[in-house]
């Protein structure tokens, strides 16, 4: 019994020390994703940052973390928030965050797996159309970034006009704020350190070649 707590313990002693380096060390950055969101979103994200008064760097940064600025970009389908929607609509789950079984009576299974599908630059989830009230459709078409980045700025653009990008890049990934212990909990450990890094290469874009609004 004793070894096995003893081999227990050495495991988590060696995740630990694993996590730790992977905070620790340095991160790759790709410089062709910065190019390519340059190239194929620049100029829009430029335009509606200004207009919704949020720091257009962060945009481009999160476009490189999300789909590494490729136009159109992919779709992911999350088969866990499927069946997660799927009970609910079947009454065996009374909610998904805000979402109940009335919100979902008439959406087809082929609408539910839109729902439970990220689109667009941003990655945003088809769902949260549902508060937003529109149809998923407009995190798909030509719309998408504007749509995607209106999201973001009713779910916490407040952290983006206090500048608090650690906060905001760990909200778009997991749902919610940094925990109080500071440790992330996004998928990529390194996620926010490398979303911080990009922001800084697209700000010191920007001051040696301010955009060109259209």
């Amino acid at each position: 019994m004793r070894s096995l707590l003893w081999i227990l313990l050495f495991g988590i002693f060696i995740a630990f020390i694993f996590w730790i380096r992977q905070q620790s060390g340095p991160v790759k950055l790709h410089k062709s994703s910065v190019e390519l969101t340059t190239q194929n979103y620049g100029v829009q994200v430029d335009k509606f940052a200004q207009e919704m008064g949020l720091p257009s760097a962060y945009f481009k940064a999160l476009i490189v973390l999300e789909c590494s600025g490729e136009r159109p970009p992919k779709s992911r389908y999350e088969r866990h928030v499927y069946k997660r929607l799927y009970r609910v609509k079947k009454g065996k789950r009374k909610r998904y965050g805000s979402i109940t079984k009335k919100t979902l009576r008439k959406f087809s299974n082929g609408q539910l797996k839109d729902l439970a599908t990220s689109w667009g630059p941003l990655q945003i989830m088809g769902y949260q159309s549902l508060a937003m009230k529109i149809p998923v459709s407009r995190f798909k078409e030509e719309f998408a970034l504007y749509y995607s980045m209106q999201w973001v700025k009713n779910t916490y653009g407040n952290y983006l006009k206090k500048g608090d990008y650690a906060n905001a890049f760990h909200i778009h990934n997991t749902g919610k704020p940094l925990p109080a212990s500071g440790r992330s909990r996004t998928y990529d450990p390194n996620y926010i350190k490398k979303g911080l890094k990009y922001i800084k290469i697209f700000e010191d874009k920007e001051n040696k070649e301010p955009p060109v609004l259209r």
